[in-house]
């Protein structure tokens, strides 16, 4: 196996200890209950990346993010967060994530629902496995941090 297939393995690794995380505190985001799995990344022989649903156990292509995700069970901010870790296992580029914190004016400062205390839990997590910038910004600078830059004239 060459380097770089390992470096992936490990971005891959890290993806899932993440999903984890998530899975295991708040709202149990990317765990079934019923079955008590996780939502899970794999990584083929071939390079193909699947994610694998939590609830429907249905395999979801990642390497055209672009197609329907038939069987993918949570929202579109969920939907947001498994794409940029996707990419991020892909291409090996910083993973732009924005856990928070944020506004107030954004459902009440807890867009997951997820409580303060559970997100810092996530956010730290994030940041030891090198998926998030180690310093906090601001609820302002966060959002502004994750915003497109404006079109050039």
């Amino acid at each position: 196996m060459k380097s770089s297939d390992d470096s992936r393995i490990g971005r891959v690794n890290a993806c899932n200890a993440l999903i984890e995380t998530i899975g295991s505190c708040g709202r149990a985001f990317f765990r079934s209950k019923s079955s008590d799995k996780f939502a899970r990344f794999e990584l083929e022989e071939s390079g193909r990346l699947w994610f694998v649903d939590d609830y429907s156990q249905k395999r979801i292509y990642m390497n055209n993010t672009g197609h329907p995700w038939v069987g993918f069970s949570h929202g579109g901010t969920l939907r947001d967060l498994v794409a940029t870790l996707s990419q991020h296992i892909r291409t090996g580029e910083p993973a732009r994530l924005n856990l928070g914190p944020w506004p107030q004016w954004v459902c009440g400062g807890d867009l997951w629902g997820y409580g303060p205390e559970a997100m810092e839990r996530v956010r730290r997590h994030a940041r030891e496995l090198g998926l998030a910038p180690v310093a906090d910004a601001s609820p302002e600078e966060a959002l502004e941090t994750h915003t497109e830059p404006a079109p050039s004239p």
